[in-house]
Formats: C-alpha cells, sequence, structure tokens
C-alpha cells in the first residue's frame, strides 16, 4: 500500500490537470459565449446540457459536471 504522502502528491498532479482543463474549457465556453451572441442563440441549451450529463455514470459526476457547466454558462 502507497503512503498517504505520496497518495497525496498523485492527488496534486491529478489536481493540476483538472485545473488546466477546466481552465481550457472556461476559455472555450466564453468563445461559444461570442458564437451564441452573432447567431442570437439563447445561452442556455437545455438539450446539450441533458447529453453531457447522460452520458456521466455516477451521481459524484453528475454533480461536479452540473457545477461545470454551470459556470461555463455564466462565462457565456
Amino acid at each position: 500500500m502507497k503512503s498517504l504522502n505520496i497518495l497525496r502528491e498523485v492527488i496534486d498532479a491529478v489536481d493540476a490537470e483538472i485545473l488546466d482543463l477546466i481552465r481550457k474549457r472556461a476559455k472555450i465556453s466564453v468563445s461559444v459565449g461570442e458564437a451564441k451572441k452573432l447567431s442570437k442563440t439563447p445561452v442556455l441549451d437545455k438539450t446539450r446540457e441533458k447529453e453531457i450529463l447522460k452520458k456521466l455514470k455516477t451521481q459524484y459526476e453528475i454533480q461536479i459536471f452540473k457545477k461545470i457547466i454551470s459556470e461555463s454558462r455564466k462565462l457565456q
């Protein structure tokens, strides 16, 4: 069994990757918002959000992605 310190180092590394991806997603969300504005498309797209959430397997994943989607909508 790995030590607690090693496990925490692994979590820190994963967290850094997650943050990088969240930042990339945020930049894309801003661009999506600009495209929606140009095409006069509403920010809220319930169908698209349902498609994203349908791919998830656990309540844990669903709750995280609901928050990500909500924050992305604010950026748009």
